[in-house]
């Protein structure tokens, strides 16, 4: 009988203490995303400080980067992993990117790096734990940066310099992200933490669902909410908060030239 009671008195401090525990570890997952959301702004400021205040270009192709050897990452690995941020800031992390990846793809990635380098190379640029506001924020070529055409008819409407930056306090450039990855292993719904790009609420039109959907990435921009719910976002002034998914449907934290939380892009006079 009085095994059983201990047995009973156990089992009720280990039911009482597994929420604690859980929340412990919750609370030090937020924190040591967030610490790397500030390493990472603190990065994308000082690459900026290097190029005289050019911000770096969000998605764009043939420009170099390079490996911690100083190879060239194009020549190792598919040709498009060079035109995505991770490899062209990793210099101003001192080529240290554990940091940026979270689940399955922290542990993944390690085993890659010494066994497949050129898949490590090409995975890594994929699906960092944060994803960059590229579309508004150094321009991206998929979204007509860098494009004369787009240019010409709707101006300049993404920052490429750090004084251009009327409010860095409140322009998002880095939040945590979650894509969809259809190799080997993660066949079950195809959802994985981390990818390259956020996407804005709009562009010339509203592309974001009316909910966030965490089953589908793409539903609200590949945003993540997998901190109880908030996604840990970056801004151009260096600091970085959590934040819900909600609070960021506001096009005046993605667009420099937003004026309203509902803003969509339009032609340059219309």
């Amino acid at each position: 009988m009085e095994l059983l009671v201990v047995i009973a008195i156990l089992a009720a401090l280990i039911a009482a203490l597994l929420p604690m525990l859980a929340q412990m570890s919750a609370t030090a997952s937020r924190a040591r995303e967030i610490s790397a959301a500030r390493a990472l702004i603190g990065a994308w400021q000082m690459y900026a400080h290097d190029a005289d205040g050019a911000l770096l270009p969000g998605y764009k192709s043939g420009l170099p980067a390079y490996d911690a050897q100083h190879n060239a990452i194009a020549t190792q690995t598919i040709g498009v992993a060079a035109n995505r941020w991770v490899w062209r800031l990793a210099p101003y992390l001192g080529h240290d990117l554990q940091a940026l990846f979270v689940g399955e793809h922290e542990r993944v990635l390690h085993e890659l790096e010494t066994t497949d380098l050129s898949n490590y190379l090409y995975q890594t640029s994929v699906f960092p734990s944060f994803g960059l506001n590229s579309v508004w924020v150094g321009g991206d070529e998929n979204f007509g940066g860098f494009n004369s055409a787009y240019l010409g008819l709707y101006g300049k409407f993404y920052a490429t310099r750090l004084s251009g930056i009327a409010q860095p306090a409140s322009l998002l450039v880095f939040a945590s992200a979650r894509g969809t990855d259809p190799s080997p292993g993660n066949e079950s719904d195809g959802v994985t933490e981390g990818y390259f790009r956020i996407v804005s609420p709009s562009f010339d039109a509203r592309t974001w669902a009316s909910e966030y959907n965490a089953a589908d990435p793409a539903s609200w921009g590949n945003l993540s909410a997998r901190h109880g719910g908030d996604t840990v976002a970056s801004f151009a002034d260096g600091h970085a908060e959590a934040r819900t998914p909600t609070s960021l449907d506001d096009m005046r934290l993605w667009a420099p030239e937003a004026t309203a939380k509902d803003w969509v892009l339009t032609p340059a006079g219309g």
